[in-house]
């Protein structure tokens, strides 16, 4: 066996450096002089870094869809592989701890954790992994919960703390029965996603101070979404905000959820706006309904679907659309009304 560690340390880092990561990685587990080593890298990982913990999986992307090569964890440690599905029932401390060693070394962010908080995950599990990311040093820029049962859920939403890019949740359909989350205890600076989400209200999302909200199947009245906008148009909540997408549980008349925000519909012939947010496509909205917070800055409510990536011009179905709104927007007759089931608002 080549006597590496007699060489220089400089000589024993040039020689590392050109190790591929598995390698290196394999290399850190040897002692804790091979970490320091390691730990001293000078290249960047090139790839987006997923944990998948229920796969016990790290995953390497070159973009947000494409794994290119997956880590397994196997003998206590990871090796190259295809994912399969993994045991839940034992100890999940050797699982993280080799996970640590991993970050340790290459010192890089999750782009995203994925995690499905139901058995066979254990409460005591699920709170060693909670305490486990809230002591991290390394950035998670997204944590998506696949499914949930609703203890579990209501545990992870009340002991998390780290403070992340993102919060997905995807379809579950658990019981919660009357309870509703009253204050979000950590902070999301970007996104966050929930369908459905019949566990927060209005105080949730007022905690909230993130730019981009998208609340889907929530049991909001055209009382609650008025309460929630004006407390926007009026400065008291939710200033970071960029995008917000509401889809109640039930259709909402239009002129009770604008009721005293000022609201102007627009023609969509003569007006559009530009929206741009870092991360995603620019689009045009055409038409659509203005209301202004309180320093000016303009908020456009489109009911329609007429936002577009191509700036194109509006569509004959949009104009049509207006037109028959129009004469709703401008009855004094209270029988007439205009009632949707999706509000997409951008703040331009």
């Amino acid at each position: 066996m080549f006597p590496l560690f007699q060489l220089p340390l400089l000589c024993i880092q040039e020689v590392s450096d050109q190790w591929e990561l598995v390698d290196l990685y394999n290399f850190s587990l040897l002692s804790k002089r091979a970490k320091r080593v390691s730990e001293r890298k000078k290249k960047r990982i090139p790839w987006l870094v997923g944990l998948d913990f229920d796969y016990r999986t790290i995953e390497f992307m070159r973009s947000h869809v494409d794994v290119d090569f997956q880590l397994i964890f196997k003998q206590n440690r990871f090796i190259v592989g295809l994912r399969e599905n993994a045991s839940l029932d034992t100890d999940i401390s050797l699982f993280l701890q080799a996970t640590q060693q991993f970050l340790d070394v290459f010192k890089c962010r999750f782009y995203e954790i994925s995690l499905e908080l139901k058995p066979p995950l254990t409460d005591d599990q699920l709170i060693v992994l909670i305490d486990w990311m809230n002591g991290m040093k390394n950035e998670i820029r997204m944590i998506l919960i696949r499914s949930a049962t609703w203890p579990m859920f209501e545990l992870f939403m009340n002991r998390f703390r780290k403070s992340i890019g993102k919060l997905m949740l995807l379809e579950n359909k658990y019981d919660c029965g009357d309870i509703v989350f009253k204050r979000l205890n950590f902070e999301i600076k970007h996104s966050f996603s929930s369908n459905p989400c019949p566990w927060f209200h209005l105080d949730f999302l007022f905690s909230m101070d993130t730019e981009k909200i998208s609340a889907y199947k929530i049991n909001f009245s055209a009382e609650d979404l008025n309460v929630f906008l004006r407390s926007w148009q009026e400065g008291k909540t939710n200033q970071r905000m960029r995008e917000f997408a509401c889809v109640p549980l039930k259709e909402l008349n239009v002129k009770e959820v604008l009721k005293g925000c000022g609201a102007e519909l627009m023609d969509p012939r003569t007006t559009k706006q530009k929206y741009s947010m870092s991360g995603y496509l620019d689009c045009w909205i055409y038409g659509g309904i203005h209301i202004r917070r309180n320093d000016g800055r303009l908020a456009v409510i489109d009911t329609n679907d007429s936002n577009t990536t191509v700036d194109d011009g509006t569509t004959e179905g949009h104009i049509e659309d207006y037109l028959e709104e129009r004469e709703i927007w401008n009855s004094d007759d209270s029988t007439d009304k205009w009632y949707e089931t999706k509000y997409q608002v951008y703040i331009i």
